[in-house]
């Protein structure tokens, strides 16, 4: 039976493909710093450092799939270290892959390559512009992938690099935790501009079908992947609020105001937002898709307001269990300076 390696398999997204695989009778072998008892127990485990060469080379054996989702992401705040791991972890793995002779490689990449977005328009696929060290990383670690397999030497057989915009589903937290803590106190939402902005999100589930499937099916591109029923964040938001009951209403603070003061914050450590947090949510960004549904003949599962209120029901249910899990996107965030902001909301 042919195996696949997901790295960054304690992740929220590492560890939502290592379950999709299992339960479809696939042979699966993970790697990450740390352990999840729960994925362990359905997989061959390697606790490793994916930047540590001594480390890496020895889990390759007898694989034929990389899922490769190991990152330091903008809420660790991690500096020099985003470079380590998403930039020289990532050519360890691709090396590796290499002379592994591995089949597919599938990297799972970032929007945040793009930058703060331009006014009125969706996302430019050829308008490089990363926001901060963990954009930069991102954006240097997809350039490394597309080196392993050009049009000169391919690599491998087959190469899927996936750009999914911010993830919001069942048992996302992070920044969202913040959001939903805000809006079960009924709590106004202060957001960046008007709100008029076009904001598109991904879910969980699709990420993690393009993963499984470009693998297995050995589809080679570059996957940009949201949802194609979104609205501008203000609508999304307050409808979505409505439907899961609650009082919230967003509150819009210019740009002007709102950016500069998030900044201050976040260089003095007062907050756990970062630029990639405040320098995109005011904007219109959103993919276009057609290219993603034409090679794939793919399609979204859920909408903004779906996913909204899918991941708001499943907070409100493990509210009182959620704890600082090592995941970032699993954990309960340190909100610092911003619970006491929320006081006069």
């Amino acid at each position: 039976m042919k195996k696949h390696l997901v790295t960054g398999s304690s992740g929220y997204l590492g560890s939502e493909i290592v379950r999709k695989l299992y339960k479809s009778g696939h042979s699966v072998v993970t790697a990450d710093v740390i352990e999840d008892p729960k994925i362990s127990e359905i997989s061959e485990f390697h606790k490793i450092d994916i930047s540590k060469d001594d480390q890496v080379k020895n889990i390759f054996k007898d694989i034929s799939y990389i899922h490769h989702n190991a990152a330091l992401v903008p809420l660790t705040k991690a500096g020099k270290k985003f470079m380590e791991a998403n930039v020289e972890g990532t050519k360890k793995i691709l090396h590796y892959s290499k002379l592994n002779d591995v089949e597919h490689f599938s990297h799972m990449s970032s929007s945040a390559i793009f930058g703060k977005p331009q006014p009125n328009q969706n996302v430019d696929y050829n308008n490089y512009n990363p926001t901060g060290l963990y954009g930069y990383s991102k954006y240097l670690a997809e350039l490394e992938v597309k080196k392993y397999f050009n049009e000169d030497e391919k690599s491998f057989k087959s190469c899927s690099i996936i750009r999914p915009r911010p993830i919001v589903s069942k048992e996302r937290l992070g920044i969202f935790e913040i959001l939903f803590d805000w809006v079960s106190d009924d709590k106004k939402i202060p957001i960046i501009g008007n709100g008029k902005n076009k904001f598109q999100f991904a879910h969980i589930d699709d990420l993690v079908d393009v993963s499984i499937e470009t693998s297995l099916r050995n589809i080679s591109g570059t996957f940009n992947i949201g949802t194609d029923r979104f609205s501008t964040l203000s609508e999304d938001l307050n409808i979505s609020f409505n439907k899961i009951g609650s009082k919230s209403r967003v509150f819009p603070i210019s740009e002007k105001i709102c950016v500069p003061a998030l900044y201050t914050l976040d260089k003095f450590s007062l907050s756990p937002l970062s630029s990639w947090h405040y320098l995109s949510y005011g904007w219109n960004f959103y993919y276009d898709l057609t290219e993603t549904f034409k090679v794939l003949n793919w399609r979204p599962k859920y909408s903004n307001q779906e996913m909204i209120c899918e991941a708001y029901e499943w907070y409100i249910k493990n509210k009182k269990n959620i704890k600082s899990d090592k995941s970032s996107h699993r954990s309960k965030v340190k909100q610092k300076f911003l619970k006491v902001i929320k006081l006069f909301f």
